[in-house]
């Protein structure tokens, strides 16, 4: 990682129209942090499950329920060749789930269980692996958080780096006064959802070889009924129910959150930042408005748009100002439906399958967006073709006919 900038591939305009109109929520703030994550080194007794090989299933099954206790008796009863099966008992030996006795053979305790649950299970001794635990309340981290391909998590240089460097968005870390607490790792043994949080079947004989604590970007968006967060992993365009939970219910976040704001002279810096991009744009003669709810827009004439003006895509999108945000809107209906178009083609045009239920939700979404009623998908094919949109019409006419 060589600057912020890889910190979040997605815009923070994404991340509020989610939770605009996708969670329902009324965006007052949106924040760039840096959540506080112990990455805890463990050792310790690890119990994994994997699938079974086909002959391997079915010689486990033969021993345990078929009085089978030989080589040459499960040679003989499943039709196969014995060098075949004996090379298969010592594997199966080997990773604990046969014995052998007096020349007969028969399952162990983790053998039998395997085959009850038709799961595989594999022990590996004195096992090293790193877990991820949310600093604000030691709750573990969901599955998603261990992509490295996918998320990042700070620490040292590259801690330094970010801080350091002056891009946009400015991420601001949130600290902890406690360390870490080791109980959480004896309740990772009592937990029935292990896979979720990226933890094996079992874990015994567990120790904490060290901690550190790293930092892991997220956006938050806060509006007046709580919280959302949104993190590398879902690309802004899901946010991370688990995070958004523990960080709604942590002390030292919120009153971070709640000092950043008092004093604030946001409603007139974002007036001013509405203004100063009016002027840029050349639409003096516009002034910024508070709508009911309390967000900031900017509405311009349809003229304002089109291949001379601002695209229409622009229509009902987010402008960021700090960490403030004002919209962009045109009364006029005909451009709307214009940017719904548009928006549309963007998301599902290149695609090459698309679902029904992701079309029309992704629809429902927009029009919310642009204020807009929820059209068949015939009359947005035709729109889509009268437009030159090809590729969005090919895909609205496959899903009318799978609706057919």
């Amino acid at each position: 990682m060589t600057t912020t900038a890889r910190l979040m591939l997605f815009p923070e305009e994404r991340v509020l129209e989610d939770a605009a109109f996708g969670q329902g929520m009324v965006p007052t703030r949106l924040y760039a942090l840096l959540l506080p994550v112990w990455q805890v080194e463990i050792r310790a007794d690890i119990t994994e499950g994997e699938a079974f090989f086909l002959i391997d299933r079915f010689l486990e099954r033969g021993l345990r329920h078929g009085a089978l206790h030989t080589v040459d008796e499960l040679s003989r009863f499943f039709a196969l060749d014995p060098p075949l099966v004996a090379q298969a008992v010592r594997f199966l030996t080997a990773i604990g789930h046969l014995r052998e006795s007096g020349g007969r053979l028969s399952l162990t305790s983790l053998g039998q269980r395997s085959v009850d649950d038709d799961v595989r299970y594999v022990v590996t001794h004195q096992d090293r692996r790193k877990l991820y635990f949310e600093a604000l309340s030691c709750t573990p981290l969901t599955r998603a958080h261990y992509d490295e391909d996918v998320v990042t998590l700070l620490s040292g240089d590259e801690l330094t780096e970010v801080m350091r460097s002056g891009q946009y968005p400015r991420f601001t870390p949130i600290h902890v006064t406690s360390g870490f607490d080791r109980s959480a790792l004896d309740r990772l043994k009592d937990r029935k959802d292990r896979a979720r949080f990226n933890l094996p079947v079992a874990l015994n004989a567990m120790e904490s070889l060290g901690e550190e604590l790293v930092f892991l970007p997220v956006y938050v968006v806060r509006g007046r009924d709580g919280l959302l967060v949104y993190g590398q992993a879902g690309a802004g365009a899901a946010h991370d129910p688990e995070l958004s939970r523990l960080c709604a219910l942590a002390p030292e976040l919120i009153n971070a959150l709640d000092n950043d704001e008092q004093g604030d002279d946001a409603e007139d810096r974002v007036r001013r930042a509405a203004q100063n991009w009016l002027r840029e744009q050349g639409f003096d003669s516009s002034a910024p408005a508070q709508d009911d709810d309390g967000t900031w827009s900017v509405s311009l004439p349809a003229t304002a748009f089109g291949d001379s003006g601002l695209p229409v895509s622009r229509i009902g999108t987010y402008r960021m100002a700090g960490k403030r945000f004002f919209r962009v809107w045109c009364p006029a209906e005909t451009p709307r439906k214009r940017a719904l178009l548009d928006r549309l083609d963007q998301r599902l045009g290149s695609r090459h399958q698309v679902t029904q239920q992701e079309a029309e939700e992704l629809i429902a979404r927009l029009c919310r967006q642009l204020r807009l009623d929820i059209p068949e998908l015939s009359r947005l094919r035709g729109g889509a073709e009268r437009t030159g949109l090809s590729g969005l019409a090919a895909q609205l006419a496959h899903l009318e006919n799978e609706a057919e």
